[in-house]
């Protein structure tokens, strides 16, 4: 291979060579972007981009455009599929803006990444290997092998369930809305299974004023669902369909979803439906319908058919904890994730056990994976923790601090279930969940990995035991 080939093939990604062009060098290393750099700053990218479009006029039904905080803030909750708001979408945003809304958190939610792969490798561009690397960690992948038959399969899947719920939902909303209940419609659709949590409902209500429409709260429940498993366990279960045939990384989605689902459900309802619970008055039905909704809603998606403010202290701290752990990877979700949650306590529990290897429906969890879990939720504990505190201070004691982790774990899981008080904060409260959103939704790792530089070390030392515990 000559030196110029070895150039060529060791160039960055395509978006970057005009700036090669331009300045007359060659790719040089300082040039060289990581795929986890690549990743970050494709959504920021997006992000800046919306920022724009929504600081337009056109973008605003009020007589004046969006202020630059407050588009920042929009356009990252919705790149980052969260659902946190400072404006009403349906009052404060023009048709335009609303438009601009929807492909953020379409493009969100299946990754700028993904789409952007898919548009050029229509066209016939050969990816090179540095760009499939990339590729690789966006969508968490550890081989090339069937890569770009992994993002036609979740364009496939996102159009397909996208398309089936707007329908659903269309024809549920015509007697209501009449022709603008295609729009209502497709809105739904994208921002549920993208696990995105805004509406059109108005004055920051979302679905509380359709907690008696069970079909309305199904529909809406069991996109949301889709969405947050991820694309490998949709694609497993469709074309295996068999319990004992599903990966190991399938079953333990499914098992920790149903689980997560099912004692969410029952802590809500029990919870809620007695003395001066929020579900109080309400027909059996309904009263668990809304508990497995929000049970479903909290893990990443941020729809609310109850006030949360006016619900009880254990309903809250159930759902700081469902939030924390977020959905499945390769989802349209945040959070730490679920399986990362089951590798950490099945750890913990081999630990005490005295097993050396942490075995899971007859297979065996390596230990790459054990460390990854642990590294995940350390770092996703000290970071709520330390935006839970700078949050505190920016609140300058205005909220209990409950209130302030609560909207700190919602932006960092990618919920966007909000007790009211993002809107209160200034400049700098916005930014930092803007932040906390941005990390949320790239992945821990990724974000770590783009900003550390990664060293093997050559030199061994001794080991020498420490006292733990």
């Amino acid at each position: 291979m000559d030196e110029e080939k070895m150039d060529r093939d060791l160039e960055g990604l395509a978006v970057f060579r005009p700036l090669q062009k331009v300045t007359g060098v060659k790719a040089q290393q300082e040039f060289r972007l990581k795929p986890t750099q690549t990743i970050l700053l494709s959504f920021v990218l997006m992000i800046g981009i919306g920022t724009i479009l929504l600081m337009l006029p056109i973008s605003s039904a009020r007589e004046t455009s969006l202020p630059f905080i407050d588009a920042l803030f929009v356009s990252t909750s919705a790149s980052c599929v969260t659902g946190l708001t400072v404006v009403d979408v349906k009052n404060d945003l023009s048709f335009f803006g609303k438009c601009v809304m929807i492909m953020l958190i379409q493009v969100g939610g299946l990754g700028i990444m993904t789409l952007g792969t898919m548009a050029v490798h229509a066209m016939g561009y050969r990816f090179r290997l540095r760009e499939s690397l990339t590729l690789q960690e966006s969508l968490g992948q550890s081989g090339r092998s069937g890569l770009f038959e992994l993002i036609r399969r979740m364009i496939k899947y996102t159009l397909a369930v996208e398309g089936f719920f707007a329908l659903l939902l269309t024809v549920h909303f015509i007697p209501e809305f009449g022709f603008d209940a295609i729009g209502y419609g497709i809105f739904h659709a994208v921002s549920a299974f993208c696990n995105a949590g805004f509406d059109l409902f108005g004055n920051y209500d979302s679905l509380c004023k359709r907690q008696d429409d069970i079909f309305l709260l199904a529909g809406i429940g069991l996109s949301i669902i889709l969405g947050g498993i991820g694309f490998t366990v949709m694609h497993d279960v469709m074309h295996r369909r068999k319990w004992h045939r599903f990966s190991l990384h399938t079953k333990i989605v499914l098992a920790v979803n149903s689980v997560l689902i099912v004692g969410g459900t029952l802590l809500i309802f029990g919870v809620e439906s007695r003395y001066d619970g929020v579900l109080v008055g309400m027909p059996l039905a309904e009263q668990l319908a809304n508990s497995a909704f929000m049970s479903v809603s909290c893990r990443t998606a941020g729809f609310n058919s109850f006030d949360i403010a006016a619900s009880t202290q254990v309903t809250k701290f159930a759902m700081i904890i469902l939030m924390f752990i977020g959905a499945s990877p390769l989802s349209t979700g945040g959070g730490i994730k679920c399986t990362t949650i089951f590798v950490l306590l099945r750890s913990v529990w081999a630990i005490f056990r005295g097993e050396n290897e942490v075995t899971v429906f007859g297979r065996t969890i390596s230990t790459r994976a054990r460390n990854q879990a642990f590294a995940i939720f350390t770092v996703g504990t000290l970071w709520v923790v330390t935006m839970g505190i700078l949050l505190a201070v920016v609140d300058g004691e205005t909220n209990d601090l409950g209130r302030v982790i609560f909207e700190t774990v919602s932006a960092f899981g990618t919920v966007g279930m909000g007790i009211g008080i993002t809107s209160e904060w200034d400049e700098w409260g916005k930014v930092l969940l803007c932040l906390t959103m941005l990390l949320g939704r790239v992945g821990i790792m990724t974000f770590l990995l783009s900003l550390i530089q990664q060293r093997q070390s050559i030199v061994k030392y001794p080991k020498e035991e420490i006292m733990l515990g």
